[in-house]
């Protein structure tokens, strides 16, 4: 193909990515937007990240380093997967406290590590994420599970395609407490559902 200019012309190539689930929501159906992010559900979004850009199968694990994670517990593989993968943070070398409430240092400082693993990762907000130091972030507030996948799909330059969901709802996952009123729909969307991206000015999802 040529342009009027005799110019060779070629055709730009579609550039596409797989995006998985990387967060689910709990067994009644609902997603709890507002609970506030336990650690155990922090380290399972980034075990599954990871785990899905190297092409891993995690399963649960009998034992981990931690004295507080019991056998096969739903979040003890990915743990154990991020402690493999050095993007560990527990409370102490042995005190993972999975119950928890997440902090937002704490949340920041498991991002940082998982970036510097993962790769990829939008250096900008990197950089405003980790300079929270003059107090306005508020370090030790807890993070909601809502304000999770904004900030996570963030980092990861990931943003859900509005038309693909209004006219395929019927085929994705999706929570009553999360409706499309809700500030964080298409987060929550985005991070809730595998779909292929198609990554252009903007990304759009194909089956």
């Amino acid at each position: 193909k040529t342009d009027k200019n005799g110019e060779l012309t070629v055709p730009e190539v579609e550039q596409t990515e797989r995006h998985g689930i990387y967060i689910v929501g709990y067994t009644d159906g609902t997603f709890g937007p507002a609970r506030s992010m336990t650690r155990s559900e922090a380290a399972a979004i980034f075990a599954r990240l990871l785990a899905e850009k190297n092409g891993d199968t995690i399963s649960t694990a009998a034992n981990t380093k931690f004295a507080d994670i019991p056998a096969h517990a739903w979040y003890s593989g990915y743990v154990k997967y991020l402690c493999n993968n050095g993007i560990t943070y527990g409370k102490s070398k042995t005190v993972f406290a999975p119950n928890d409430a997440i902090t937002r240092a704490e949340f920041t400082t498991m991002a940082v590590r998982f970036f510097d693993v993962y790769g990829d990762g939008d250096a900008e907000i990197m950089e405003q994420f980790s300079g929270f130091g003059d107090g306005s972030f508020h370090a030790d507030r807890e993070i909601n599970r809502a304000e999770v996948v904004t900030i996570v799909n963030r980092l990861l330059g990931r943003e859900a395609d509005e038309d693909y969901i209004a006219d395929n709802l019927r085929k994705l996952n999706t929570f009553p407490d999360v409706t499309k009123r809700h500030w964080a729909y298409y987060a929550v969307m985005e991070a809730a559902n595998a779909h292929t991206a198609v990554l252009g000015e903007s990304e759009s999802w194909s089956k």
